[in-house]
């Protein structure tokens, strides 16, 4: 079982330009999944980034990953994910066994205890999909055109709350048999992998990307020996 794994890195971006570039830690931010993917792959695991821009597959080269240049149908502001990573899948024409692994650049933070939890789910043949999520026990309203009004008019204390889950966008993986079946990053029978709140935190703004970077400051230890 092979792990393929997927990096889509669009250079357009209109909430924070070029982000998939900004400099993290000294690096171009998409270049931090290629580290991480590379602490999980074997020699016959393959990590792949996508992009429509030269520049950007040029740094994916430096950093060890396969380039693929998408389409510019498979560029724009509204081109889903699932697209591109079938883009991707018909090239290199997994086994229906591989895992197909999507790492969202937009989520550097990311550690290897988590990425470990995710790959171990698989020692279970029941295990179709995996991905990771946070735990939200906040109060849910809805909004009207002038006023908001609460889901639940119940008011328990925070830990009386059960909560509810959120993905955080940062690891998808599924078997390659199941997405090709489904068109989905994740179906079938999925674990879930709670991970902590820097690991749920995301970039679309340059004041989410000061956040960002002020974690990755505390992370960058664990990574040292697989920074080129």
């Amino acid at each position: 079982m092979r792990k393929i794994t997927i990096i889509p890195a669009r250079s357009g971006s209109k909430g924070l330009k070029n982000k998939n570039i900004l400099d993290l830690g000294g690096i171009p931010m998409f270049a931090w999944s290629i580290i991480h993917a590379k602490f999980y792959s074997k020699d016959n695991d393959q990590i792949i980034v996508s992009s429509d821009s030269q520049k950007y597959l040029e740094i994916a080269e430096k950093y060890g990953a396969i380039p693929h240049l998408r389409s510019k149908n498979l560029a724009e502001d509204e081109t889903k994910t699932e697209p591109v990573m079938k883009d991707v899948t018909d090239q290199y024409a997994p086994d229906e066994n591989d895992l197909i692994v999507l790492l969202q650049p937009t989520s550097p933070i990311r550690k290897k205890e988590t990425i470990n939890k995710i790959f171990k789910c698989f020692k279970n043949k029941n295990v179709d999909s995996a991905l990771t999520i946070t735990k939200f026990h906040s109060f849910i309203w809805d909004k009207g055109r002038e006023f908001v009004t609460p889901q639940s008019n119940d008011r328990p204390r925070r830990q009386e709350i059960n909560g509810s889950y959120l993905e955080t966008g940062s690891i998808y993986a599924t078997r390659y048999e199941l997405f090709n079946k489904n068109n989905n990053r994740v179906s079938g029978n999925i674990k879930g992998i709670e991970v902590s709140f820097e690991e749920f935190l995301e970039v679309d703004t340059k004041e989410e990307f000061n956040i960002v970077e002020s974690y990755m400051n505390t992370c960058l230890k664990e990574w040292d020996n697989l920074i080129p």
